[in-house]
C-alpha cells in the first residue's frame, strides 16, 4: 500500500484507504487489522469502513479540511451503521 500510495500521490507513509477518480478503491487489510481494537471494530468492519470511506470520495466527500473530515466521519459512520444493521 506505501509503494501504491508512493506511486499515485507522491507519499511513500503507508496508509489506510485510497480512492481513484475512476472509481477504484484501495483498502489495506495490514492496516486495518492494526487499527481495528483501537476503534472497537472487527477487522471485517475495519475494512467495511475504509470501502465506505472510499465510496464517499467518490460521491464528492472530502477531508482535506477539519470541517469537512468531520463531516465525512459522520457520514461514515453512519453508513457503517447502516450497512452492518442491515446484514445482521
Amino acid at each position: 500500500m506505501a509503494r501504491v500510495h508512493a506511486d499515485f500521490l507522491d507519499d511513500p507513509t503507508e496508509t489506510d484507504v485510497i480512492t481513484f477518480p475512476y472509481g477504484e478503491i484501495v483498502v489495506c487489510p495490514a492496516v486495518a487489522r492494526d487499527r481495528a481494537s483501537e476503534f472497537g471494530h472487527s477487522v471485517d468492519d475495519e475494512v467495511l469502513l475504509y470501502a465506505l470511506h472510499g465510496l464517499l470520495h467518490l460521491g464528492g466527500h472530502d477531508d482535506t479540511t477539519p470541517a469537512a473530515a468531520k463531516k465525512m466521519a459522520a457520514a461514515q459512520a453512519l453508513l457503517l451503521k447502516q450497512t452492518l444493521a442491515a446484514v445482521d
